[in-house]
């Protein structure tokens, strides 16, 4: 066998020598595609649990889904670099996927960075990260306080700019379909990211001096008694008026509203208050202040509280806070019980139940003032711990989530700060949503009486739509006083908290696009109309806010039930219609009871028309069917297409 030339062997050597090359790059490229795949799925699933973590006020949990976070970001970005990646950045056409590579890389990054960043505030705010909290003691670090609205726009800057990274990234040519799927999915997990910071952007330039780091700042707490409900809340039985004062935080006053702090027994008072309210009819007021938050929208009630308030010979308030017992609830439950001479131990679950029932039953009308004693004792325990700072977060994070059932609200004096609060949806706001059809339904006690806590309503939504988008609607509101059979009637006048009767205003609204809008309620009732302030017929009158609403007044007996409702037009063009597709939408707004509402939309299509179906829908024909619990805004979509 002839010898190999030395030009053969060393073509043999440049083959194998080449062939290795290609094989390494192969390699070396699997492997990196490998890491960037196993490091985006864990860098997305761990940057979910920090922000749930996060928002969900669990600081050690958060801190455990970070460093995945990190390592996986450690990994996207190694997997973009190396010499293989070098020499196929100079490849034309694969060059412009490694650098987009590299882009992906540098973005999860500065995710990473950022997340951290809104960590470490969360830590410093709750004081688990080993740092002095920012509320502790009773006090506020007014100059920790101050530092926050730098923090959070660094990270909101952070955030947005690694979002922008993200979209900026070219997913076309070679690995389109690996870098296109991070990109989209990274994209995903950023929104919760910015959503998070984005209340803190709103709120962090408000907080030093609405938490009295230039200044006095006085606030009105109100609790809510659910038995004996107003239209935005329960009645304002209990006040605390807290003060912030350059980090010191005290609470100067506090009582019964009835007894102890408008004595002899809801005594009247003479306030200013805002002239469009149409349930106060004339300025100055002379009314008790417990009849204050009358009107649904808290914009309007948390003024007149503010006012009373004042009308008192009580300090001038900057914002009224209102709570009630569901919100109470939620924090007894995240924090554990608490201890009460009267009552024992005291939980969550059992809180409305102690309150609201027992005690008004354990104490007689004589015993009032005991009753109250040892309510107001109970809520005094509650705050202190509230206010050691040892469980802000998750007492905040518990109150907050009663919020869209409006079990918790806020109305402040400061239009900028008070702007912010309407945004989160604290607000309280009644307002026409503008589109489609509305639902805000209210019950108002006018008999004194502690029954509401029984009361169980259901309101059904009856549409008949028509092919031009057009509707009829018929708004049925019902309420059963469910008081216990063995429960006594009371007295023959029916008035009270020993009374089982109930005499309610109803308050119903009609959408502002409607007409031909009328009333119907039962024999023996009457429209309760609104002096001095602009009618529009049929009993309907001006809200304040130029809205359409009904007040419709009678008794129902304890068993008995009640149903009223209002009837109206809706326009050509509201659902669709002409050649758009018709989609009915319905937003309906909640009343903080102590029972949930439940709501029903029952649509009914034109002739040749049947709804879409969908999650938790009932179809008959031509009719489409949903129910919800109203411990939140309920919002209703249904489509139709022809049968």
């Amino acid at each position: 066998m002839p010898k190999p030339s030395a030009k053969t062997v060393v073509g043999l050597a440049l083959a194998l020598a080449f062939g290795g090359f290609v094989l390494w790059i192969q390699l070396a490229f699997l492997v990196s595609l490998g890491t960037l795949g196993v490091g985006s799925a864990s860098f997305l699933a761990s940057l979910t649990g920090t922000v749930d973590q996060i928002t969900g006020g669990e600081y050690q949990g958060a801190e455990a889904d970070f460093a995945k976070v990190e390592a996986a970001a450690s990994r996207i970005s190694s997997s973009s670099v190396g010499p293989h990646m070098v020499m196929l950045g100079g490849v034309p056409g694969v060059d412009s996927a490694i650098q987009n590579w590299q882009h992906l890389g540098a973005a999860t990054a500065d995710i990473a960075g950022s997340t951290g960043e809104l960590l470490s505030l969360f830590g410093d705010l709750s004081g688990e990260n080993g740092s002095r909290k920012i509320f502790n003691d009773g006090a506020i670090d007014v100059a920790r306080l101050r530092e926050l609205p730098p923090r959070v726009a660094a990270i909101d800057a952070g955030i947005k700019s690694s979002a922008q990274s993200l979209r900026a990234i070219q997913t076309t040519g070679p690995l389109a379909g690996a870098l296109a799927t991070v990109q989209r999915k990274a994209l995903n997990e950023v929104a919760p990211v910015q959503e998070a910071i984005n209340v803190l952007v709103d709120l962090a330039p408000q907080l030093p001096d609405a938490l009295g780091a230039n200044g006095v700042k006085r606030y009105l707490i109100a609790i809510g008694n659910q038995a004996e409900m107003r239209a935005s809340g329960g009645a304002p039985l209990s006040l605390v008026l807290v003060e912030f004062d350059k980090g010191r935080i005290s609470i100067p006053i506090k009582g019964q509203t009835s007894t102890q702090l408008f004595p002899p027994l809801n005594a009247k008072v003479k306030w200013w208050g805002p002239s469009m309210n149409p349930f106060f009819p004339v300025n100055p007021r002379d009314a008790p202040m417990v009849v204050t938050n009358t009107h649904p929208s808290l914009t309007f009630a948390g003024r007149e509280m503010a006012g009373a308030w004042v009308g008192g010979d009580y300090p001038e308030v900057d914002g009224v806070m209102t709570m009630d017992l569901t919100a109470i609830a939620a924090v007894l439950n995240a924090l554990g019980p608490i201890q009460s001479a009267a009552y024992g131990e005291v939980t969550g679950d059992q809180l409305g139940k102690i309150l609201l029932i027992d005690a008004y039953q354990q104490f007689g009308q004589a015993e009032a003032e005991a009753r109250q004693v040892a309510n107001q004792q109970l809520l005094d325990d509650l705050l202190t711990r509230l206010l050691s700072g040892d469980d802000l977060v998750t007492a905040a994070k518990a109150v907050a989530g009663t919020a869209p059932g409006r079990h918790f609200q806020v109305w402040l004096r400061d239009p900028d700060f008070e702007s912010v609060i309407l945004k989160s949806g604290a607000g309280g706001q009644v307002v026409d949503p503008g589109t489609g059809d509305w639902s805000a339904v209210y019950t108002q006690n006018g008999n004194q009486s502690k029954v509401d806590v029984f009361q169980q309503r259901n309101v059904l939504v009856s549409v008949q739509l028509a092919e031009d988008g057009s509707a009829r609607v018929t708004q049925q509101l019902n309420v059963v006083n469910a008081t216990p059979a063995d429960r006594p009637e009371g007295p023959p006048e029916r008035i009270g908290y020993e009374t089982s009767w109930l005499k309610n205003a109803y308050i119903m609204y009609v959408p502002d696009k409607a007409t031909n809008y009328t009333p119907t309620y039962p024999q023996g009732f009457a429209i309760r109309s609104f002096k001095n302030h602009q009618q529009y017929g049929r009993g309907f009158a001006n809200d304040g806010y130029g809205q359409k609403l009904v007040r419709m007044v009678g008794w129902t007996p304890p068993g008995g039930q009640t149903t009223v409702s209002v009837s109206y037009d809706l326009p050509a063009g509201t659902f669709g219609g002409e050649g758009k597709p018709l989609i009915y939408t319905l937003q309906a707004e909640p009343q903080s009871l102590f029972i949930n509402s439940t709501i029903t939309a029952r649509v009914t299509g034109p002739t040749g028309w049947e709804p879409e179906g969908g999650p938790g829908m009932k179809v008959t024909g031509q009719t489409g069917e949903v129910s919800a619990v109203q411990d939140a805004p309920v919002n209703v979509t249904m489509g139709f297409r022809r049968s």
